[in-house]
């Protein structure tokens, strides 16, 4: 009986090779009949599963850059958080504007219109006079603290890629006084007419006298004034700032100046408008 079961066991070792050869085969030519290639297969906990190939297993690609960014957003989004010169795609070309990444972190302003206070109010000098309904540009080409506005096509460019608008004093560095920042929404500086008219306002700063989600007067008239507000004017819920000089101007036109406000202390400061948006 040991011998036989020997005998038996011997035999089953020599066949047992040729018969799972035989299935494999056979296994393969009912795939390959059925277009699945078997080689793509695996076996996880002894259960067939569609095999992934060295390539298909590869992580996918990360997102790529913008391309061709359109505007100063844009650029935020590739990651850049410096405040200088960048080229945009406008439906009229490449565009250099300036742009500032980093005075408000997750925003993105582009710089419209700068002066220095001496070039305020002046009839030689319109651009920094004249309302911004008017295409009066200088430097347009060239970005600039000291003496710039964009041409109004070039303005209505970055408002569509904008929900925001900002005053600031000279440049970009912003600690909240002497400041403005307002939605197109409620005001749009491109289109806006009017004497003295109250227009709502995100945060304002005078001097330090500040007000979020108030109503400030405006000013700005055809072929007379550009826009700015007068910190002396009663009207509308901000009310007149304390210190404030009879008719005083701000953010622009500085017809009336107070040298206590940042952008009007001395000939040499700036005043700068910003369009922008925020991821």
């Amino acid at each position: 009986m040991d011998r036989l079961i020997l005998v038996l066991l011997m035999v089953y070792a020599m066949i047992s090779p040729v018969v799972m050869q035989v299935v494999a085969d056979t296994e393969k030519q009912i795939g390959e009949a059925n277009d699945i290639q078997m080689a793509g297969c695996i076996k996880i906990n002894g259960q067939g599963g569609e095999g992934k190939s060295e390539k298909s297993q590869e992580k996918p690609e990360q997102n790529s850059k913008i391309p061709t960014p359109r505007s100063c957003l844009d650029h935020l989004k590739n990651g850049e958080t410096r405040a200088k010169v960048y080229t945009i795609m406008t439906p009229k070309g490449p565009q250099e504007v300036f742009c500032d990444l980093r005075s408000e972190p997750g925003s993105a302003w582009t710089l419209v219109l700068s002066h220095r206070m001496e070039y305020r109010n002046k009839d030689t000098i319109a651009p920094f006079k004249k309302p911004l309904t008017m295409n009066i540009p200088v430097n347009e080409k060239s970005p600039n603290y000291n003496m710039y506005r964009m041409t109004r096509d070039q303005m209505t460019n970055i408002k569509s890629q904008s929900t925001h608008w900002r005053v600031t004093c000279n440049g970009a560095s912003v600690d909240y006084r002497d400041y403005l920042r307002v939605r197109f929404a409620d005001l749009d500086p491109l289109t806006f007419n009017g004497a003295g008219v109250c227009k709502k306002v995100e945060y304002i700063n005078v001097r330090g006298h500040v007000g979020i989600e108030v109503t400030v007067p405006f000013w700005q008239m055809a072929n007379r004034h550009i826009l700015h507000h007068d910190s002396s004017a009663r009207k509308c819920s901000f009310g007149a700032s304390a210190g404030y000089v009879s008719s005083e101007d701000n953010f622009g036109f500085y017809g009336k100046i107070n040298r206590k406000f940042r952008c009007s202390s001395s000939d040499y400061t700036t005043s700068n408008m910003w369009f922008g948006a925020s991821l």
